[in-house]
This record gives C-alpha cells, structure tokens and sequence, in this order.
C-alpha cells in the first residue's frame, strides 16, 4: 500500500514541515510542486517537522509540467484533490492501494494551470466537513484525509498495527 501526500506552490514553510511529519507517522511520502513560496533549508521546517524534515526527502517538482510528466503513476493509483467545494466527502470515498492526496497552498488553492494537461488521470475532489469555518490549516487537511486512508487500510494508529516491521523499509510502507 502506498499513500503519497502532494501540495502544489505551498507557501507556509511550517505547514510542510507539519506534513512531512505526518507522512512520516503514516509511511507515506510527500512531493512539492513549485513554485515554492519558502527555501527548502528554512529553519521552519526543521522546528516544525520536529527534526523530521531529513528522513522525508520529499520529491520536488520545478512546476505542474514538471510534475504532471514524471509523477510515478499507472492504471491502479487513485488521485483525490482536497478542497472546500469537493464533490464528496472525504471519509466516503474507497481508497485503494496506491493513493495520492493533492493539496493545495494556502492562499489560491490549486491554481486552474495545474489541471491544463492532457492525460490526466481521474481525480477526485474530497472536502471535509465543517460546521463553522470556511476551511481547515493545510497540515490539518492533510492529517485528517491521511488518516482517513491508514483508517480504511486497517491500520491502527501506533506503530505495532500501523506500519509492522515487517513491512518497514527506510520508513516506508513497501507491502
């Protein structure tokens, strides 16, 4: 099973480390699609992914050509856009074994150019329910749909169900 974490242009450097280090918690992995609004050595995301920041080693793309041509995909990976204005909700969809979580940054989302590109595969828009807010911080987007995929998985929230050693490479599910 796989799970991989995409933010297109994010401009927070906090809100990534945050993220690396929940993709971290759940043996995903993390790609940046730039522009980037931040340094990648920042002090942020050090203090942020609480020292965590080396072991993500996220992907980094320069742009959405960039990231559309050489993202790893094939006929079973399942694409799902996060949004506030998402056709379904996110704890409703079935998440396969290779999933791909796109966000978007902060202040415009995803902007339209990132979905101008021929052969895109299906993807699904996901929103997460709110009662009193317009939207959620990034990283807490990020942590409720990631969880919500380990949850559907099976796996349980401590590293003796969640990840297993037996399935542990380089903190990485591999099985």
């Amino acid at each position: 099973m796989r799970l991989r974490m995409v933010l297109v242009a994010p401009r927070i450097p906090g809100n990534v480390g945050s993220i690396a280090r929940t993709c971290l918690a759940l043996g995903g992995e993390m790609s940046l699609v730039g522009p980037l609004g931040f340094q990648l050595l920042d002090r942020k995301l050090k203090r942020t992914s609480v020292g965590y920041w080396p072991e993500e080693k996220p992907d980094v793309y320069i742009d959405f050509e960039d990231f559309w041509k050489r993202f790893p995909r094939d006929a079973q990976t399942q694409f799902f856009f996060a949004t506030k204005d998402g056709e379904t909700i996110h704890s409703e969809n079935s998440y396969g074994n290779d999933v791909v979580l796109i966000f978007g940054n902060e202040e415009e989302g995803v902007p339209e150019s990132f979905w101008n590109f021929e052969g895109l595969p299906t993807i699904v828009s996901c929103r997460i329910p709110t009662q009193s807010v317009r939207c959620l911080n990034l990283s807490v987007a990020a942590a409720v749909l990631g969880f919500e995929v380990s949850r559907q998985w099976g796996r349980g929230l401590d590293s003796n169900t969640m990840l297993g050693s037996e399935n542990l490479e380089r903190g990485r599910i591999t099985a």
